[in-house]
């Protein structure tokens, strides 16, 4: 497993968007010395978790009524032993647990950080039942689950917001629904026009006190002083909007709405400055990547970054989006290495890479890049990053049933710089560990991505949330 390297916050993000303290509840089978030390587990899980007071069981009438009680601020019940034998009254009464619907946790041993081996009989037993039954194996695997538990909680209790018509296969109108039902996430759908028409609330002072307190982790470059003041105020106008929906995300459909209209008051620094807040932001207004996103940075703690995926092996593909191959140096990387090898980009540069992901801390604002089709003309404000070469790197991508996750791994090569392309400036150049495979099971072209080997953790998160992972 990698390093994690903590999202960039400003200050301290609003509740909605804080992952919530994972409630456990402590069910100690009888009176006795109990298996599990739980003042040993509450310091365990500080800062991830809560204990509830335990529940000590009298009669099975009394582990029935209780289990009915427990309310639905808690998260998962953990069945303590007093005994190694496996006698208990979750055995002999275990309908309790399968009306409740409850996940259930037989934690590790607090003396050992060890599986409680004579769990192993009750953990099949219930499964057997349909309960969803987990037996922890050690400490660090159980802060996990909590982490996994608040993360459920908290897409259940979420909003995110897509704006824009729904013309693209992520048709929030069409498939919106399946996502919601699988995770709980509501996917609100706003024209873009309600951003469109706050602009005019917001004062220039305020663009420049607000722009002045944000600037270190941005250079200007090439951005027109106008459209970056632009840039700021669609931050600020869809920063309001959120605020009032409570949402933890959003995303805008540029090509298949604002871009084809001639607008160019693009979102890309509206997604770097509000994820500095803790929101979640993607491109296209795709709500299936967003939840990828969801999934890395809350379960990680982690930066992560949402792009276009390009094989550099379907060259014709390829032509026909940039007029460009945009083929790799041979003499670096032989032609029979390229059917791992595949560029990311997103309106003429790699994406909105945020800067804690390039080496320099830092990225550069631009005019948009635009494409081929939709010629760059000095509007518009970009974001130009530069990824951080040799890194190992998680690949995710939720597909659009809302239930089915991709989890993969590779290495990015380097950032290549198109010379004379002004419509793709640059790309990433990545190395999937099996490209092809990922392929063949691939949602859309929208793939997100975090740095380091977390696809242990991402396969658990996956387990928790009831979605079926293929880890390629």
């Amino acid at each position: 497993m990698g390093n994690v390297e903590s999202r960039f916050l400003i200050g301290t993000p609003e509740m909605s968007l804080r992952r919530p303290l994972a409630r456990i509840q402590p069910v100690q089978a009888k009176e006795g010395t109990p298996n599990i030390d739980t003042d040993k587990l509450r310091n365990a899980v500080d800062g991830i978790g809560v204990v509830e007071p335990t529940i000590a069981v009298k009669s099975p009438e009394h582990w029935l009524k209780e289990v009915q009680q427990i309310g639905p601020e808690v998260d998962a019940l953990i069945p303590i032993s007093v005994a190694a034998l496996p006698t208990e009254v979750w055995n002999s009464h275990p309908q309790a647990l399968i009306e409740k619907g409850l996940p259930v946790l037989f934690w590790s041993l607090t003396s050992t950080n060890e599986p409680d081996m004579w769990r192993w009989s009750a953990s099949d037993m219930l499964r057997a039942l349909g309960v969803n039954v987990r037996l922890i194996k050690n400490a660090k695997e159980g802060l996990l689950v909590l982490k996994a538990l608040a993360v459920k909680r908290q897409l259940r209790n979420s909003t995110f917001v897509v704006f824009g018509e729904q013309n693209f296969p992520w048709n929030a109108n069409a498939v919106g629904h399946l996502v919601t039902e699988k995770l709980g996430t509501r996917i609100s759908v706003r024209p873009i026009s309600d951003i469109q028409k706050r602009y005019e609330r917001i004062a220039e002072k305020e663009v420049r006190e607000f722009w002045e307190t944000r600037r270190a982790r941005y250079t200007e470059k090439t951005v027109r002083e106008g459209e970056l003041d632009q840039g700021i105020r669609t931050c600020l106008a869809i920063r309001s909007i959120l605020s009032e929906e409570r949402a933890l995300g959003f995303g805008v459909n540029c090509y298949g709405d604002l871009l084809i209209k001639g607008d160019r008051d693009v979102p890309c620094l509206a997604q770097s400055l509000l994820r500095e807040e803790g929101y979640i932001a993607s491109c296209d207004g795709d709500f299936c990547a967003m939840m990828g996103m969801a999934l890395v940075s809350l379960f990680l703690d982690a930066p992560c970054l949402m792009s276009n995926l390009y094989p550099v092996m379907y060259v014709g593909a390829l032509m026909e989006h940039f007029r460009s191959s945009l083929a790799p140096e041979t003499n670096k990387y032989p032609k029979r290495t390229w059917k791992n090898l595949a560029r990311i980009g997103h309106c003429g540069f790699v994406g909105v890479v945020s800067p804690e992901m390039t080496p320099s801390g830092k990225v550069l604002l631009k005019d948009f890049g635009g494409t081929y089709e939709i010629k760059r003309d000095g509007r518009g404000c970009g974001i130009d990053g530069v990824l951080r070469a040799s890194e190992r790197i998680t690949i995710v991508e939720l597909s659009l049933d809302g239930k089915t996750l991709l989890v993969t791994g590779g290495k990015v090569r380097e950032t290549t710089r198109h010379k004379g392309l002004s419509h793709v400036e640059s790309t990433g150049l990545l190395e999937f560990d099996d490209l092809g495979r990922f392929i063949e099971n691939i949602s859309r072209e929208h793939v997100v991505i975090c740095y380091g080997d977390h696809r242990p953790e991402l396969v658990l998160l996956a387990e928790v949330l009831g979605l079926d992972c293929k880890l390629l």
